[in-house]
């Protein structure tokens, strides 16, 4: 080895020691808002508009109910014979259906909200996580292409392997941008649903630590959706409705048309049924898939933090670099940077469960959130390597 290669090599020994990650890419001075999953809610809770209109359906066919009411009871004996007695009538059962159905609606249109929000937020944080893991990788490739620009000055590297090493770094950065609108339309779908403005950047205070979410077998859990599934409902109420009209004479309407008209309304009912079915059965299983999954991912972590501890006491005897020269060698950025993917990666699978766990009890009429789910983390959104 030459003496200029020789001095290469120990100058890029003692730079792998003392080489440290880079703290951010491309950082900008952004002022952040913070925002927990339970302020998300009450802020939907009070700002949207299909709660309002909701709230207004209910007040408005309660009206409408109570004044066919009163024509009702003032039609005289015999007056059912009449046809348009026999529509006022007709009318009243279906004012009727209408209220109790707008009821109904007006609890499921918070359930939806709810949901809506807990999807928005756990997609934004894993988007976040992604994006969080392109920056690392980034980083990671940014620190070897300094110590092999070196190597190639020196004559250590030759240019082509150089040049590979530079476009792997020209892909992770459009990797990395990419992962950056991924995260901003998550965010920009989670201020629609809050009614906040463009400018507005929050800071995603809590994190789901859903492990497991106890249901019942599927065959009960597909019996509740039916029963309790907004889609069905409505479907049933439409079509119960229809049915109310076909006792009655309907002056332009005749017998075959209105049966007709009852088995579109019967067709919708079934249809919904089936399609509650298979979103119900899609998440069941999906839910046990993740379940799955998170517990490989608390071994995977509960790992790679030990594998840690073993290495920081490595790097604290002089034993390993900071930073490797060698791809893939062994130094304490790299396990660093191991353990954080994983948790990382642990948390976008609780966020998912949370997720498909709010969409599960919404098709299944039960609790949408709970708080014991959740937990209130000091996020600051920062990019350093732990």
């Amino acid at each position: 080895m030459s003496v200029i290669r020789y001095i290469g090599a120990i100058v890029l020994i003692a730079f792998s020691f003392m080489c440290i990650m880079p703290s951010n890419v491309n950082a900008e001075d952004t002022t952040f808002v913070s925002l927990s999953i339970q302020e998300a809610l009450d802020q939907a809770y009070k700002n949207n508009p299909e709660l309002r209109k909701a709230k207004l359906t209910v007040e408005q066919s309660e009206i409408q109910k109570d004044d066919l009411a009163e024509m009702v009871y003032y039609i005289p004996g015999g007056g059912l014979i009449l046809p348009q007695v026999q529509q006022v009538v007709n009318n009243y059962q279906r004012a009727e259906i209408a209220w109790n159905t707008a009821k109904k609606s007006e609890k499921s249109a918070k359930d939806k909200v709810s949901m809506d929000v807990i999807t928005a937020y756990n997609t934004a944080t894993r988007k976040y996580n992604d994006m969080e893991n392109a920056r690392i990788d980034l980083e990671k490739a940014k620190q070897q292409i300094r110590i092999r620009s070196l190597s190639n000055v020196l004559g250590l590297m030759n240019d082509f392997e150089y040049q590979q090493a530079k476009t792997g770094v020209q892909q992770l950065e459009e990797q990395y941008k990419y992962s950056q609108s991924q995260y901003e339309g998550a965010i920009a779908s989670l201020r629609s649903l809050l009614g906040e403005s463009e400018s507005w950047q929050p800071v995603l205070s809590s994190k789901a630590i859903l492990k497991d979410y106890h249901r019942e077998d599927l065959s009960l859990e597909l019996s509740r959706g039916i029963s309790q599934s907004a889609q069905v409902w409505n479907a049933e109420a439409q079509m119960d409705m229809e049915k109310s009209r076909e006792q009655w004479i309907i002056p332009g309407i005749s017998s075959e048309m209105q049966h007709i008209n009852t088995g579109l309304k019967e067709a919708d009912y079934e249809q919904a049924k089936r399609d509650s079915k298979a979103q119900i059965q899609q998440l069941y299983y999906g839910i046990d898939s993740l379940v799955g999954q998170i517990a490989a991912g608390e071994k995977a972590y509960e790992t790679a933090i030990k594998n840690s501890e073993i290495v920081e006491l490595k790097y604290q005897l002089g034993l390993i670099p900071k930073c490797s020269i060698v791809p893939g060698g062994e130094s304490l950025s790299s396990v660093q940077i191991t353990k954080k993917k994983a948790r990382l990666d642990l948390e976008n699978l609780q966020a998912m469960l949370a997720q498909y766990k709010a969409q599960f009890a919404f098709l299944t009429g039960q609790k949408v959130y709970d708080s014991a789910d959740w937990s209130e983390v000091n996020s600051t959104q920062t990019t350093n390597v732990e």
